[in-house]
């Protein structure tokens, strides 16, 4: 839930609207729901939604995406009149509403992201520089707030604290503020530089996007190649860092500040940098990671066409050498067990595209050279664009080499998924691409080491050889007239 009032002082009219994550439609009433998005992201467009509706309205009041407001409590809390500018929150100081200048929508939007929406003096402060005019800070009744649990009222999530990040954010932006007079000129940074394939989603979106609030995008150095290759039009910045353990071992929270002290002064004093990874749940709504990220980046996503299964379909490319051996790429390591498409299913696939005389290589798998492939490593994106180059078709699991196949190179490709859904990760439809999936209750469970339900390392929402092995005959005969003699 959403809320706002549009009040305008010239004539006293206050108008109420209702908003909502949208899980699918396009409705006047829904916004577009964005894992990556903070909350200063959601208070920032609904902001847009009430200045495009009541365009004579001179202050906004826009409740905290946090928490799951309504109008007629926004109402209710502000009484008669038109108030001030201020930040109204409860007896321990958590923002509960903001009443903010119109101006400040069409002047100076995107330093809105930086309001931390958790503590509510700093956003205070944060707004005197913003607006330009006394911000005032006042309880309103609510009873105490503590710390969310691992996910809010309002579906926002925190298992690790990560909404800390939102704070610091906060923070490190009031710190360049009181220290430079050209504060309003810097650049802003999304904050997205883990993992892989989701580097390249959002290098993407970044190409789509706009309006774009950004101008950069902070990157681990281990894949900056990676979004370079996507021709980004927000500059790659080069992160010193590993990239996150995906075992929980470090939080989100300390992720980036170790970031920031790694990142050094003189680069954290110049560029206000905005947390952009998993704040919300991506797998309710049927939209693409990619789709994601366009919303966090400024993008309204207001209509179905701004998707990208709303867009045309993805262009195909094909391999330049000869069909015979007809040469398939696998990648079959999803980053934890879970994700990693079944050994024993694996070699029966093998042995059957073996029979048809095909030319397998599989990459980073030694233990599968004794089913017939050749393991090969990928290394950096030159490499991967090189091994892709030299095969006819490809089959990868959900990770980076199954998104830069065909995203980036066209190559036909069949995508398998089993813990995780297809909607959220595969590509835009096209004749050269196929998503596979068993379709099972349990997608997408989320796990990681081993099957919530069965138990095992393995999960079986795969599709089995048989149908895998069906549609990259397909594929060979469509792109490269190859069939079975």
């Amino acid at each position: 839930m959403l809320a706002g009032l549009a009040v305008s002082s010239v004539c006293g009219r206050t108008t109420r609207y209702d908003f909502c994550f949208s899980r699918g439609a396009f409705r006047d009433n829904e916004i577009f729901e964005s894992a990556t998005s903070t909350p200063s992201r959601y208070l920032l467009e609904v902001g847009r939604r009430l200045c495009k509706a009541e365009p004579s309205a001179d202050r906004l009041v826009i409740g905290n995406p946090l928490l799951p407001l309504t109008a007629d409590r926004l109402a209710e809390w502000m009484g008669n009149g038109c108030a001030e500018p201020l930040v109204a929150t409860n007896e321990a100081g958590f923002p509960i509403f903001y009443v903010l200048p119109r101006q400040v929508f069409a002047e100076a939007e995107r330093l809105l992201l930086l309001l931390s929406t958790v503590d509510g003096a700093l956003d205070a402060r944060l707004l005197e520089f913003i607006a330009g005019t006394r911000i005032e800070h006042r309880a309103v009744h609510l009873g105490r707030l503590d710390a969310f649990p691992a996910m809010s009222a309002n579906g926002w999530m925190n298992p690790d604290n990560r909404l800390r990040s939102l704070k610091k954010q906060g923070e490190v932006g009031l710190s360049i503020m009181e220290a430079r007079a050209d504060w309003r000129e810097l650049p802003f940074v999304a904050f997205h530089p883990y993992h892989a394939g989701d580097a390249l989603f959002f290098a993407l979106a970044s190409t789509q996007a706009a309006p774009l609030l950004f101008d950069k995008h902070l990157v681990c150095s281990a894949f900056k190649d990676v979004v370079v290759r996507c021709s980004p039009r927000t500059e790659p910045v080069d992160l010193p860092m590993a990239p996150m353990a995906r075992d929980g071992s470090v939080s989100k929270y300390r992720y980036f500040v170790n970031a920031l002290e790694g990142l050094g002064s003189d680069f954290t004093g110049s560029n206000y940098l905005i947390f952009s990874r998993l704040l919300r749940m991506h797998h309710f709504t049927p939209f693409h990671l990619i789709d994601h990220a366009k919303f966090t980046l400024g993008d309204p996503m207001e209509r179905i066409d701004k998707t990208i299964y709303g867009q045309p379909a993805h262009p195909v490319s094909r391999c330049p050498l000869p069909t015979s051996p007809l040469r398939v790429l696998f990648h079959l390591n999803g980053g934890w067990p879970l994700k990693t498409y079944p050994e024993q299913e694996t070699r029966v696939l093998f042995q059957v595209l073996k029979g048809l005389g095909w030319d397998i290589t599989v990459i980073d798998r030694p233990d599968l050279e004794p089913a017939g492939a050749r393991s090969v490593p990928a290394g950096t994106a030159a490499g991967l664009t090189a091994l892709i180059e030299t095969h006819h078709l490809f089959v990868g699991v959900d990770s980076l080499p199954l998104h830069f196949a065909h995203l980036i190179m066209g190559r036909p490709t069949v995508a398998l998924f089993g813990s995780t859904k297809p909607c959220n990760h595969d590509a835009p439809r096209a004749d050269g691409y196929r998503a596979l999936v068993n379709h099972l209750p349990c997608n997408s469970c989320l796990a990681k080491d081993g099957c919530p339900m069965l138990g095992g390392a393995e999960c079986i929402n795969y599709a089995k050889p048989r149908v895998v092995a069906s549609e990259l005959v397909e594929l060979a005969f469509t792109h490269y007239g190859f069939w079975p003699g």
